[in-house]
């Protein structure tokens, strides 16, 4: 099942080490690409304790048990679906890629993605009130502008970046997507090319700096002044969760459900580090971009 979520603060997943660059804390990236991502590992871990926490307080299965058996009886659950060191989990959570990414403009905010990006996580069929919007045949080294909320510039200020807008085709056989209805408070998108979004992702992340203070003293330490990045807040990611049928011991729809239910926990708790400074909260967003065919094939073979 793919699902988009949105980034309500910074998020940090640190990549670990350090490495040359303007920041000493890193995040993870794509290797091939060097788009910042948000791992599967992660999504499934911070999920995982979220999903034990709401089996504890929240279902019919465990809540009304003691405070021992209420622990025992989510663990045993959460075990059941994410495996633990005896036996593989039914559950799989795919990396969260970023889909449309906020970059300031004079124009205010714009939000840039990629053709390839857009065919691959908004092209199937999706709700009735979704947006239907055209999308370009190609971009090289200018952009499109594929939704905006005034009169469109003939140039556009990508951070550093000025690139020439071009005109969409006015094309009735032009390609299509569909944009989900939560995301319509998305006013201005702009279609780049693979090659320059990578670089305008990693241009316009956030970048913070911290001193570690003494505890003894109370006071900033003596060099111990670091910088790290995060993936800015506004960010559209999209990731995908499967269910393997040859494992599972109750129903897939039950089972989602189970997991939709935790994951209003990412809204409050969050996900990755930096989390007393302000960072990780993340929205889930449903899709049911590619939902209908996962409900009649089954899920995960």
């Amino acid at each position: 099942m793919k699902y988009f979520a949105l980034s309500l603060d910074p998020i940090h997943v640190g990549a670990g080490g350090y490495r040359l660059g303007r920041v000493d804390n890193t995040i993870v990236r794509e290797p091939a690409t060097d788009v910042p991502k948000i791992p599967g590992t992660s999504l499934a871990g911070a999920v995982r304790e979220y999903t034990t926490i709401w089996l504890k307080e929240k279902s019919d299965e465990c809540k009304n048990k003691n405070k021992k058996e209420k622990e025992e009886c989510a663990l045993r659950k959460a075990n059941e679906y994410f495996g633990d060191k005896t036996r593989q989990g039914v559950v799989r959570f795919y990396d969260a890629q970023i889909i449309l990414f906020p970059v300031t403009s004079i124009n205010g905010t714009v939000w840039i993605t990629t053709k390839a990006i857009l065919e691959g996580w908004m092209k199937e069929e999706g709700e009735q009130n979704d947006e239907k919007i055209k999308i370009p045949q190609d971009a090289k080294n200018e952009a499109y502008i594929i939704k905006w909320d005034e009169d469109q510039p003939g140039t556009l200020n990508l951070g550093w970046l000025l690139l020439k807008v071009k005109k969409m085709p006015d094309n009735d056989n032009q390609e299509t997507v569909k944009l989900p209805a939560k995301l319509n408070f998305i006013k201005r998108i702009a279609v780049v090319s693979d090659k320059l979004f990578s670089h305008l992702v990693n241009d316009n992340l956030e970048v913070r700096t911290s001193v570690r203070i003494d505890s003894e003293t109370g006071a900033a330490a003596e060099g111990a002044l670091f910088t790290y990045e995060a993936i800015p807040r506004g960010t559209v990611f999209g990731f995908e969760m499967a269910v393997d049928d040859r494992r599972r011991t109750e129903g897939e729809s039950d089972i989602i459900e189970k997991i939709k239910n935790a994951f209003i926990y990412l809204k409050m708790l969050g996900i990755g580090g930096m989390g007393t400074r302000g960072f990780g909260r993340l929205e889930v967003l449903r899709s049911d971009a590619g939902n209908k065919q996962d409900e009649e094939g089954g899920g995960a073979k």
